[in-house]
Order: C-alpha cells, then sequence, then structure tokens
C-alpha cells in the first residue's frame, strides 16, 4: 500500500469545498462599496496608514509585500553546530565482464541492485 501522507478525511472534504473561507473573503475584497472604491483598495489604504501612523506590525507588513521577506539565515551555535545531511539515491549498475579484482565485484555484485 502506497503512503498516504495527512488525514485523508479532510482531504476528501477539502476536494468537495476546496478554501471555502478564502474564496468568500476573495470575492468580498472584489466588491465595491458605495463610493465606487474597490474594499481591496480600502484594506491596502487602510494597512498603509497603519503603517504610517507608527504601527510597527504594519509596517512589517508593508514591507514584506513590497520588498519581499527578509530570507531567514540557518546556523547552528558555536558548541553544537549545524550538521548537513545529503542523501543520494543511484542506482548502480555492476559489469561483471570487467572486473579489476573479481573478489570485490563478486561481493558487491548481489548488494548493488536497484529497489
Amino acid at each position: 500500500m502506497p503512503f498516504q501522507p495527512g488525514n485523508q478525511l479532510a482531504n476528501k472534504i477539502n476536494k468537495q469545498r476546496p478554501r471555502i473561507i478564502t474564496q468568500n473573503l476573495i470575492a468580498l475584497l472584489h466588491e465595491v462599496d458605495p463610493n465606487d472604491v474597490p474594499k481591496v483598495r480600502r484594506f491596502a489604504e487602510a494597512l498603509l496608514a497603519k503603517a504610517l501612523e507608527g504601527d510597527v506590525a504594519a509596517m512589517k507588513e508593508v514591507a514584506d509585500r513590497v520588498d519581499g521577506r527578509v530570507p531567514v539565515q540557518v546556523q547552528g551555535d558555536p558548541d553544537n553546530p549545524l550538521v548537513i545531511q545529503t542523501v543520494v539515491r543511484e542506482i548502480v549498475h555492476v559489469d561483471t565482464t570487467q572486473r579489476i579484482n573479481p573478489n570485490v565485484a563478486l561481493s558487491n555484485a548481489g548488494n548493488s541492485r536497484a529497489a
């Protein structure tokens, strides 16, 4: 049986009603107010106004949207440095007709087949 990640019941429900809150929020933001201004424009203006008033969280949101988020540097501490391990899956073919050391080639021939 293949690996099935996640909650399968939740996945089934999400396929029936995908992102219902998100879809409704987007629909509401695209509506226009009585002054013919899209709500999404008023939303952006309110965020910018808060940033200009000195709201640090609003400043960060504006900066993240304009300049992009600052990349996070991953580093270890001096006493416990990070160890990066790379896992490589290789398919190895053993050609038994061209052996340098027949004993090594024969002992490795059975272990080198890819799964």
